[in-house]
Formats: structure tokens, C-alpha cells, sequence
């Protein structure tokens, strides 16, 4: 089976169903796992696909993501190859979804059984404490992250508390933001990924000046909170660990 993906953490998650070598193409920003990746070419990023290449690997399959990647350019490839599109917005949905790709693409014992770690990871999780958040993914301008999203449901899951839960509640996924609203919503911490802007302690050092002591001011892997599929596993840890911090303030 030849296998491209338009999606980082799909590729990541394919790879761990074992299909590392029937990856015929992947983004630029597929970078995990990285040795298992280091002979597969490279067809573009997520919004600039080349499709000119895709179509000449000749996929069986090609996996979309409807959130990274723009729906012309998913269009356009199913009017010639056979095109599966995703997007789960929360954490519970993954177990299903690695189901899924295991379905599709004949690996369904390795999808099951990394389906159930999900889930048990999922069943373990404790939440330590109530805590408000903002979680920014962009500067100048600045953006953060809604309520529907898997960053927010991720969280929540560890008594995280979006703290533009109202203030964002009918605006896109990715609303932005500016500093008086930040500051405004009074979290009890702000987090900053490292990806897709890549917020530096420079960045931190910025917000602590204008936040109250109170506020942590967090730098956090973005791949971790923000890719899904078997990488829910080590978002799970690493929001819980976050939980646990803000729980011993």
C-alpha cells in the first residue's frame, strides 16, 4: 500500500501502526518519528501541498486533516485519489479514530492495542485541581485557542478551565486576541508551545512583566498538546504534569 499524509501527527501515527515503509509522501512539518521518516519525500506543507507530486507517487491513500490542511486542496485530490479526512476536537474521539486508520489501512490488531493504551490513559487521568488558562499559538498578532478545540479538550480533561471559554464562545477555533484581553481573563496560567509559533523564554519573561505574580507563565512542546492519535498519549502525561504543577501553587 502506498500511503501519503498531509498531516504531522497522522504521519506520526501511521508510522507507530508499522507502516512506515508504505509512506510514499509527507509534509515538510512531518517530522516525528525522524529516522523512520528520513528517506520518505516530501510533497510540501500543509497548506501548500504540491499536488503535482502527490498525484505522481500514485497513492492508494492519502490522509487529510480538515483543520491543517485547506479544503481546496482536498478537493482537488479526490477528484482523482481515494482521500480520508479527519478531525477529531476532542480526546475521547482517538480511540475510535486510531480504529479507524487500522481499518483502512489493514493494521487493525497494532490499532487496537494502541486504541486501549489511549483509553487507559484516558481512564487514569486525575484531575488535581481546577485551574484557568490561556493557551497562545501566535504573535503579532496574538492567538489562542477556543473552546471546541482538542488543545482546550485536552486540558479540560485535567481540570483545565479555557479562560475565554465565554468571551470565544461562537468565534473560530483560533480567535485572535490581544494583550488588555489576557490580561483581563486573570489565568492562573499562561501556557506557551513551541509550535506552530515557536515562544521562546524571551516571550515567558514578556508576559511575567505584564501578568500578576500569581499567573504562571508556562513554555510547553506544542507538538504534545496539540497533535492527536498515538502522541495523545504523551499530551495526556504532559497535561497532567501541568495539572499537578498548578495544583501545588
Amino acid at each position: 500500500m502506498r500511503i501519503v499524509s498531509l498531516c504531522p501527527s497522522i504521519t506520526e501515527s501511521l508510522t507507530a501502526l508499522g507502516l512506515a515503509e508504505s509512506l510514499a509522501g509527507v509534509t515538510r512539518y512531518c517530522i516525528h518519528p525522524r529516522e523512520a521518516l528520513a528517506g520518505v519525500r516530501r510533497v510540501g506543507g500543509t497548506k501548500n501541498p504540491d499536488l503535482a507530486a502527490i498525484r505522481d507517487l500514485k497513492p492508494d491513500l492519502v490522509f487529510c486533516n480538515s483543520e491543517e490542511n485547506r479544503k481546496e486542496d482536498v478537493e482537488e485530490l479526490k477528484r482523482e485519489l481515494a482521500v480520508d479526512v479527519s478531525h477529531p476536537r476532542t480526546v475521547a474521539e482517538i480511540p475510535a479514530l486510531l480504529r479507524h486508520f487500522g481499518r483502512l489501512t489493514g493494521t487493525r490488531e497494532r490499532a487496537e492495542e494502541i486504541s486501549l493504551k489511549v483509553k487507559e490513559a484516558l481512564d487514569r487521568v486525575e484531575q488535581e485541581a481546577e485551574f484557568r488558562f490561556v493557551y497562545l499559538i501566535w504573535k503579532d498578532p496574538w492567538m489562542t485557542v477556543g473552546p471546541r478545540t482538542y488543545i482546550t479538550d485536552l486540558l479540560r480533561h485535567v481540570g483545565g478551565l479555557n479562560a475565554f471559554e465565554e468571551k470565544y464562545a461562537d468565534a473560530p477555533d483560533y480567535p485572535v486576541t490581544d494583550e488588555d484581553a489576557i490580561v483581563a481573563a486573570r489565568p492562573d496560567v499562561l501556557i506557551l508551545p513551541d509550535e506552530p509559533y515557536r515562544f521562546r523564554e524571551r516571550g515567558a519573561a514578556f508576559w511575567r512583566q505584564r501578568l500578576p505574580v500569581s499567573t504562571r507563565v508556562v513554555l510547553v512542546s506544542g507538538d504534545d498538546f496539540c497533535w492527536h492519535g498515538v502522541r495523545t498519549l504523551r499530551g495526556l502525561d504532559a497535561a497532567a504534569a501541568l495539572g499537578r504543577a498548578c495544583a501545588s501553587r
